[in-house]
């Protein structure tokens, strides 16, 4: 017992200590912590130590006693995933958010089929014993297609929260994020049927395809039940961490697949349990911790030295999903009628792979060994790629696309020097005895509204109808709206507080719009202001909770808007009582 104990306790020693070393490189050279992260994993983990002599930090022996925490980690991620599959919410795209997300996956998956068959059968010319080189081909391109469509969740999710990322471009990649998983697994599992187990029956296939969304499903509406006994947030997570592992422990034992099951559980539990938001925000004080264990072991378990085995096809691979994702959002969003920041960025953030691409790789290899393994080594080889630029991809989109508070991007300074530090905690320790304390440090000093406000920002047409208003408002998480006219004029604001309770006669509410319900913004900030300034204007309005940003030259031009939260979330960042 105590031999096997100790490596595992090192283990995490280098896991949790690495991964707060390269998290804090990453902040310093401006690249997702995410990456730093994942390539702490990879200098503590086997492949490097290999290659470059040294000793290994993590071995596979340790590696694989840790998988459950990997495991447990990726499935909370996929709940996650799952819980923006909620009705209401997806009501707001409707039938657009299908057209985007079946042109994206579309595209990625016929260009990927197209670039490895056309590699193979001209190039690389492999095939398998009993198949011709068509047949092989295809097999090739088919099983890779699919895989492509899939997106890293973790990835794309932690960098969405480390750079406070919100808006509409953030909640359309996490929801294509899901769309893309979900669509790979189903499609990959009908795939095998056909080329692995042409024997088997439909009811194997059913149950490989159906039995992951009968199991997340119970367990989800069994814990929608079972939340609303609970009161204490530590009540909540437990049942959130329970659920996810008696999931994981279910779809183990009947041998189906896990990933799938935890995204319909999040699915189940976003559209039946009245407590989801409450248990999203209990359990985020506490998944952090997992996360990081995640993605270090996730760096471990890459294989550098599959980037000179995958060849031809893995470069075919790489390009060809690389292009898809990007021109196939592209396209999507104009297919959809979304605007012009989701054309642009959207694409970006789609890239990363790793987790879902993997486990199905892994289920091909095992079950097909003949290809599966040199299918397995592409996607292995092309995961190293994918895990590395895919963050610095999510994170160059959400900036482009306006939705992460410059702050965001600025504040990743220690809040104090080595020496400080030191002195700190001198000065702490001398009030612990009772001793008289020195000299206050200095004010970090004041910032501008430009450095917190997000520029993306969701705007209401002064001729909306009243029904499509109030339509739009419910899918909405603000309560409060800014107005422009058919020249994007800023017009004024909207106060969902203040309209709730208004009557009309019945034949009059055919003829409200929303320039109707508009009241000027007496309010309004420059971006220019200090924060201190602007946090008096808070002050005096502390029932409002977003606050419209102009430009300083021009009262008709919306340049952001800024919330009273994110305020007070800078002002515990920088050290200052707000």
């Amino acid at each position: 017992m105590h031999g096997t104990l100790l490596p595992i306790l090192i283990a995490l020693s280098f896991i949790f200590i690495g991964a707060l070393l390269g998290g804090r490189l990453a902040s310093v050279c401006h690249i997702p912590r995410v990456t730093g992260y994942l390539i702490t994993g990879l200098l503590l983990g086997p492949s490097f130590a290999h290659i470059a002599g040294l000793p290994v930090f993590l071995p596979l022996e340790v590696l694989e006693e840790l998988r459950p925490l990997s495991e447990l980690a990726l499935a909370l991620i996929l709940m996650h995933i799952g819980g923006l599959f909620e009705l209401s919410h997806l009501d707001r795209w409707r039938h657009r958010i299908l057209f985007f997300s079946g042109s994206e996956m579309l595209l990625t998956f016929s260009l990927v089929v197209g670039s490895v068959l056309a590699v193979n059968m001209t190039v690389v010319q492999k095939t398998l014993p009993g198949s011709s080189l068509w047949q092989t081909s295809i097999v090739f391109a088919l099983f890779l297609g699919i895989i492509a469509v899939a997106t890293a969740p973790a990835a794309t999710l932690m960098v969405i929260r480390e750079y406070e990322a919100e808006g509409p471009v953030t909640s359309l990649v996490l929801t294509l994020v899901g769309f893309n998983n979900l669509v790979s697994v189903l499609g990959f599992a009908v795939l095998a049927h056909i080329f692995i187990f042409p024997g088997e029956n439909m009811t194997v296939l059913l149950l490989r395809m159906g039995g992951p969304i009968v199991v997340g499903g119970v367990i989800g509406f069994a814990m929608s039940v079972w939340a609303q006994r609970l009161e204490l947030s530590s009540e909540n997570k437990i049942l959130v961490l329970g659920g996810i592992a008696v999931n994981l422990a279910i779809c183990r034992h009947l041998g189906i697949d896990p990933l799938l099951a935890s995204l319909v559980l999040g699915m189940t539990l976003a559209n039946s349990c009245p407590r989801w938001h409450r248990l999203q925000a209990d359990i985020r004080e506490v998944d952090y911790l997992l996360y990081v264990a995640f993605f270090v072991l996730a760096g471990a378990n890459l294989h550098i030295e599959t980037l000179t085995h995958i060849g031809l096809l893995g470069v075919a691979y790489v390009l060809a999903r690389t292009l898809g994702k990007w021109l196939g959002a592209a396209i999507g969003a104009r297919i959809g009628a979304f605007g012009q920041r989701e054309r642009a960025y959207v694409g970006l953030t789609l890239m990363a792979q790793a987790g879902v691409a993997i486990g199905l790789a892994g289920q091909l290899s095992q079950s097909w060994p003949e290809g599966g393994q040199l299918i397995e080594t592409v996607v292995l080889g092309s995961v190293v790629v994918f895990e590395l630029i895919g963050p610095l991809a999510v994170r160059h989109g959400l900036v482009r696309s306006g939705e992460v508070p410059i702050l965001a991007l600025l504040q990743k300074r220690a809040p104090v020097g080595a020496l400080e530090g030191m002195h700190n905690v001198v000065q702490h320790f001398r009030t612990s005895l009772g001793i008289p304390v020195g000299h206050q440090l200095k004010d970090p000093g004041d910032i501008l509204v430009r450095h917190i406000m997000r520029q993306n920002v969701e705007t209401v047409l002064h001729s909306t109808p009243y029904y499509a208003l109030l339509k739009y408002i419910a899918h909405s998480r603000y309560d409060r709206f800014p107005v422009v006219d058919d020249g994007n004029r800023f017009v004024g604001m909207i106060d969902y507080t203040e309209i709730r309770n208004l009557l009309f006669e019945p034949a009059l509410v055919p003829l409200v719009v929303a320039g109707d319900l508009t009241s000027s913004a007496q309010n309004a900030l420059n971006p220019d202001q200090p924060l201190r300034e602007a946090l008096k204007t808070l002050q005096l309005h502390r029932n409002i909770s977003y606050f419209p940003v102009i430009d300083a030259n021009d009262s008709q031009k919306l340049v952001g808007i800024l919330n009273q939260n994110d305020v007070l979330a800078a002002f515990r960042r920088l050290g200052q009582d707000a």
